[in-house]
């Protein structure tokens, strides 16, 4: 049997429009604990997750803070302690396969690669979403890498989080409202409710989750070379946000190939090519041309306002005839650049048309760092 060449993909984002962690935290403004209904929980999530970018982005926080355990995506260690309260395993598991937001093409993508890769996801998505939703891609639950989040064990250990919940919700999300949703005027409250002084019953609880992004998806990546005896340099990922900024870089450093897929600054920053996208299947030439890629973008970008209008206009032989006959089935055509050796103005161009796709294809969650 011929071995089959190795992919990772992050899951939010590359495969599915949603935010998992996203939509069940805007949920728990329906939920009577905590009297959170009276708050927009969707905005509250939203603030933890620019708070997460901040300490990722800004230079020298996290040593001032000494976390430097703190891993893009911990949002999810961040917010867990509510979801623990609110939720049990089973609904979870039936919001996730409430909708799984698989973006136009994901399964004929997935049936087409798995005739000759063998296919990895690597999401900090919690194992709820993560493994239903690769479950129904025929996509094996070994190969699924995940953040771990079993409540019902979590919750054998679960304080009492009332009072610190009054805290974060009642007097700083409140203040971060009556700034006009600045963060900066609540960043010093939000470190010392989760970095300094006496370690809060929340806080004691969130540290029981350990989200799979950042390096742990570097380690993820390394762990898979290994399993499948395949150098990172012949591997290819996908990834979209900051939680992919290390297992993106890691590939790039390895001369591999890693493809910010409608992604932001975050992933743009540590990819060698970009993919902006309606289809999944625009991804198509960059696995097909896996050998060859830095010669086939170049003719790519050449002749790409040839035929960015039209999939029929594609040149003969560019593409092979099967991915050419999807792009005109689905009428569209994938904007592929190669970002090797780029001025910045060019890196500027190509993360503006990857967070307008980014935003025009997830909504909400394309907001998202």
């Amino acid at each position: 049997m011929t071995k089959k060449s190795v992919c990772c993909w992050d899951l939010e984002g590359p495969i599915s429009v949603i935010d998992f962690a996203a939509e069940i935290g805007r949920l728990l403004g329906e939920k009577s604990e905590f009297n959170l209904k009276q708050y927009d929980m969707g905005a509250f999530f939203r603030m933890i997750s620019n708070y997460d970018d901040y300490i990722i982005d800004e230079p020298g926080v996290k040593e001032r803070l000494n976390i430097s355990n703190y891993q893009p995506g911990d949002t999810l260690r961040i917010m867990a302690p509510l979801y623990m309260a609110c939720y049990t395993d089973k609904e979870l598991i039936r919001l996730a396969k409430k909708d799984y937001g698989l973006i136009l093409g994901s399964r004929e993508l997935m049936k087409i690669l798995q005739k000759h890769w063998e296919i990895f996801v690597i999401s900090t998505s919690y194992s709820h979403f993560a493994y239903n939703v690769t479950a129904s891609l025929r996509i094996p639950k070994d190969h699924v890498y995940c953040t771990d989040f079993n409540i019902k064990n979590l919750n054998k250990g679960l304080l009492n989080i009332g009072d610190d919940v009054e805290s974060l919700l009642n007097v700083i999300f409140q203040q971060y409202l009556d700034n006009d949703k600045d963060l900066n005027s609540i960043i010093e409250d939000l470190d010392n409710f989760f970095w300094r002084g006496k370690e809060s019953d929340y806080v004691k609880a969130m540290n029981l989750v350990k989200v799979r992004g950042g390096k742990r998806k570097e380690s993820a990546v390394e762990d898979i070379s290994r399993r499948t005896n395949t150098s990172i340099a012949d591997m290819i990922a996908l990834g979209d946000s900051i939680t992919d900024i290390n297992m993106l870089q890691r590939l790039t450093d390895e001369g591999g190939i890693a493809v910010s897929f409608n992604g932001n600054r975050f992933s743009l920053k540590r990819a060698n090519v970009a993919v902006t996208t309606i289809n999944s299947l625009g991804v198509l030439p960059i696995f097909n041309h896996k050998n060859d890629i830095g010669d086939f973008l170049s003719n790519w970008e050449s002749q790409f306002g040839i035929f960015q209008n039209n999939p029929r206009n594609i040149t003969n032989g560019l593409i092979s005839n099967e991915t050419k006959e999807l792009f005109i089935r689905y009428n569209f055509v994938p904007e592929l650049v190669d970002l090797k050796n780029r001025t910045e103005s060019k890196i500027s161009e190509v993360v503006s048309k990857q967070e307008e796709m980014r935003k025009n294809v997830r909504g909400f969650a394309g907001e998202l760092g």
